[in-house]
């Protein structure tokens, strides 16, 4: 089969995102005890009820092979399987931690993520993808940071009402997460009036 780095598919015009692709994590594989040699399993994505991939994997010693079929723009279906070799460095207190190494050959950055764009699943630098976030702007960025944290309290993101203090978090971190969110709600909305305000100068300009 041919392998990832063999021909010019691994960069595109423009940058999608790497949330609306496709994801092989490590650090999921490790938590599910996929990482042991001799495992085959099978990983498969949904949206909503309806299934939007699938591959089987077997995993050896060094590496993760990756086995599938794919096909582009509506051609034929072909099987796909190559190797995904891994690395390790070492942790701060002790241990190691385990990386895959970017299957396209002329790449090979130790990385997390795998991203499927296209017929191949390698890093998001490959696919010249970018996090969702990056294209945000100042007003959206700041409400996502008071949603986050509305979260972490246990509480509904896009509810009008910030949540109780829950059971066993002391009061002093509560209140402090409380009044970080309320502030990013504020810095959210001034961007947005300042935004409208340049807005409708930029209006008046013109008559």
């Amino acid at each position: 089969m041919g392998g990832p780095g063999s021909g010019n598919w691994c960069r595109w015009s423009s940058k999608g995102t790497t949330e609306a692709c496709n994801r092989i994590d490590i650090r999921y594989l490790k938590k599910q005890g996929s990482l042991a040699p001799g495992t085959i399993g099978t990983l498969s994505w949904s949206c909503g009820d309806e299934q939007t991939g699938s591959i089987r994997y077997l995993t050896c010693h060094d590496r993760i092979e990756l086995i599938y079929r794919s096909r582009e723009h509506d051609g034929e279906w072909e099987d796909v399987e190559y190797p995904v070799y891994f690395d390790e460095t070492a942790c701060n207190y002790g241990g190691t931690r385990k990386w895959f190494l970017c299957p396209n050959q002329s790449c090979s950055r130790r990385v997390a993520v795998l991203y499927g764009v296209g017929k191949y699943f390698v890093c998001r630098h490959c696919h010249n993808l970018a996090y969702s976030s990056q294209s945000e702007n100042e007003a959206l960025r700041a409400a996502r940071k008071g949603r986050k944290i509305v979260e972490k309290l246990g509480g509904d993101p896009y509810s009008d009402f910030l949540p109780d203090k829950p059971k066993g978090m002391h009061w002093k971190t509560y209140n402090r997460l409380i009044r970080e969110a309320e502030y990013y709600e504020n810095l959210s909305w001034q961007y947005v009036e300042q935004w409208l305000g340049n807005f409708r100068a930029g209006i008046e300009a013109k008559r």
